[in-house]
């Protein structure tokens, strides 16, 4: 038993080393999958399959920290690769095991991986919320890290609603946070990011300070992966202040320094074209001819990547750059086009710069167009006012609604405890009747055992007083031919000497006295025939001759085995055999191999059925015995002494035997003997 166990945990510990090599295998096929899929150096659609090849890969069913780690690993991967189907797919199935196991960890990553999406997608309350209420669950973290970084995204989106005022004081208070002191990429993010709202807020020279404070944060962030493209926008948001104060020159030049930091053609392409769009519109202020081929090559690059906000600002551009030309049918088709993508996109201040450019183009509509334009205007002030309302509403609903969550899960919690003491009360009265149960059931299958065993060795005990009985009847008859043997030897034999020596004196003499005495010995040489001749014919007599045949001897075996056993017995012998023609050796050894495999089936088969056919053909008797018992493995058992004995007993009648058996489908014993 103890071998069994140890086996067991060996077994055990090395299916688990197994698995966890596999799993290590499958995790360094994965980190190297990403690490790939990030690289952008590496072609995007090469880069798209890793992704693609580390989805399949990862067991999806799984609920662990491992597993849900990559998969959000891996939805950055997408996100980066602009697959956001894939990316919020992938982010909406994390939250959902959160939910599950009540981790808060992921819930607030897949959270805020959501809001993303949706800010990407520019709707901006979806956004807000799902931020608000990642923000919410660390807090209860106290992560401060990545609340900062939350309420960055959160103060982005008051930027983009033209909550300015909002969007400043969320920015100084992540500022003044403690953790943001040491985070020089947060730091920079938001120095930017109040530079817009204050150019939002047409303080100018403000904004131009908080970029050039972000410029020398920059230098910090040498090792930043994204350092290049930090560089650009840097120099792209400090040209536009220049160009605002209508300082073309000084605008060109900081936008040429854009582009010096890295090919942004290829790497950042929106990026590229916002620095050439803006060359160019500062060129055209110069009056410098190359501005109409900046404009182009922007407004292309921006159409490949599906640009909006871009297309919309390069068309307002040329529309502008048309009318300086005085191609007032041009310069009245882009800006048309340029008005309908930004009223289509709710991109209302390009708007109305398209609605001001139209005043110019077509000063006859000049009414309606100022009209639309006030209109617009109104619509946005009032939209900026329900906009700030709007997100502290959703701020206080995603409060309520935590607090409620509360409340709910701690009744939950109270519900969930009554339940598990029901069900432990429940689980414990049923397991105390389940073994009483057993108990009893036990305690009637050990006096059914012990019973089963008392009859089993009765029947032992009876087996054995008929072999004893049986092997004393042998004995019996060996003692009979013995003792005809001798009365042969001693009886027979005296009186045929005597005979002999009696008539051996007709050799001498022959007179007629002489011949009348020697006729006495020869009649009693006819006694001595007939002696003989019973002598012989008791000799000729043994176990499997007299008043029973051979073939009778082999029905009282199995019948006194059935009388030991309750398995039905089934035999048949073919008529046409003449047993008399087969030695008493052959017999014998054919009695003995019978007699064994009964013995076994008794033992060991637990057989309901028993079969014995014997049938003769042209050259060989063929002798099958079959059982419907539990059968056994024949490699284990071929060196029993059981078979070993039947091998040698018909190998010595130089017949052949074969046994086929298997666990669970019978016994099957063949044999065949020369005729």
């Amino acid at each position: 038993m103890k071998k069994i166990v140890l086996l067991f945990c060996v077994i055990s510990i090395s299916c688990n080393q197994s698995k966890k090599n596999f799993e290590n295998s499958n995790f360094k096929k994965i980190d190297s999958l990403l690490t790939k899929s990030y690289d952008i150096s590496v072609d995007k659609k090469i880069r798209l399959k890793c992704a693609d090849r580390v989805n399949e890969i990862l067991d999806h069913k799984k609920n662990d920290s491992i597993t849900n780690d990559y998969i959000l690993s891996l939805a950055g991967k997408y996100y980066n690769l602009r697959e956001f189907e894939k990316y919020v797919e992938l982010s909406r199935e994390v939250y959902k095991k959160s939910l599950n196991n009540n981790n808060y960890l992921f819930k607030a990553k897949s959270l805020s991986y959501i809001g993303d999406y949706h800010y990407n997608k520019f709707e901006n309350d979806s956004a807000y919320f799902y931020y608000s209420k990642s923000e919410k669950i660390y807090k209860k973290l106290n992560d401060e890290k990545n609340i900062n970084q939350l309420k960055y995204f959160k103060s982005s989106i008051l930027f983009y609603e033209k909550d300015f005022i909002g969007c400043e004081v969320m920015v100084i208070s992540i500022l003044k946070s403690n953790d943001s002191k040491k985070n020089y990429r947060l730091i920079y993010d938001c120095s930017m990011l109040l530079g817009n709202a204050l150019e939002g807020l047409n303080d100018n020279s403000k904004a131009l300070d908080y970029y050039n404070r972000a410029s020398k944060i920059l230098l910090k962030l040498k090792n930043d992966p994204q350092f290049a493209m930090l560089q650009g926008q840097t120099s792209n948001f400090i040209g536009k202040i220049y160009q605002k104060q209508n300082n073309y020159s000084s605008s060109v030049a900081i936008f040429n320094d854009g582009l010096k930091f890295d090919n942004f053609k290829k790497s950042m392409p929106s990026l590229y074209a916002n620095l050439k769009n803006n060359i160019g519109y500062s060129n055209f202020q110069l009056g410098i001819s190359t501005a109409k081929i900046e404009f182009d090559e922007a407004l292309r690059i921006r159409e490949e990547i599906n640009d909006i906000p871009g297309i919309v600002s390069s068309k307002i551009n040329l529309s502008e750059y048309y009318l300086s030309k005085k191609d007032s049918l041009k310069a009245y088709d882009f800006c048309t086009t340029a008005k309908f993508l930004a009223h289509k996109n709710r991109i209302f201040e390009d708007e109305l710069k398209s609605l001001r450019l139209l005043t110019k183009i077509k000063p006859k509509n000049d009414q309606e167009y100022n009209n639309r334009y006030i209109s617009l205007s109104d619509s946005l002030q009032n939209n900026e006012r329900a906009t700030r309302n709007k997100f502290a509403r959703i701020e206080f609903e995603t409060d309520e609604i935590i607090s409620e969550k509360n409340v709910i899960e701690a009744e939950k919690n109270k519900i969930s405890t009554q339940r598990w003491l029901i069900l432990g009360f429940g689980l414990f009265s049923l397991l105390t009747f389940g073994l009483l149960y057993i108990t009893k059931m036990q305690h009637s299958k050990n006096k059914e055992l012990q019973f089963e065993k008392n009859q089993q060795i009765a029947n032992e005990e009876i087996y054995q007083l008929m072999l004893d009985q049986q092997s004393k009847i042998d004995e019996g008859r060996q003692k009979e031919k013995k003792r005809i043997s001798q009365e042969l030897h001693d009886g027979v034999m005296s009186r045929l000497t005597s005979t002999r020596l009696n008539l051996f004196i007709l050799s001498k003499k022959n007179d007629e006295e002489t011949i009348k005495k020697c006729l006495k010995h020869i009649d009693d040489i006819q006694n001595i025939e007939k002696e003989i001749r019973n002598i012989s014919h008791d000799l000729s007599q043994d176990i499997f001759t007299g008043k029973d045949s051979f073939e009778m001897i082999i029905v009282s075996l199995f019948e006194l085995h059935q009388q030991i056993d309750s398995s039905e017995f089934f035999v048949s012998i073919d008529p046409s055999i003449n047993w008399e023609l087969f030695e008493s050796a052959t017999k014998m050894n054919i009695y003995r191999i019978c007699q064994e495999a009964l013995q076994n089936i008794r033992k060991y088969a637990n057989a309901k059925k028993i079969e014995l056919n014997i049938a003769k053909t042209e050259s060989e008797i063929t002798f099958e015995i079959r059982d419907d018992g539990v059968g056994f493995n024949l490699e284990k058992s071929k060196s029993g002494i059981g078979i070993k004995n039947m091998n040698a007993r018909i190998t010595s009648i130089n017949g052949q035997i074969k046994i086929n058996s298997k666990p669970n489908f019978g016994t099957v014993i063949k044999m065949s003997i020369p005729t």
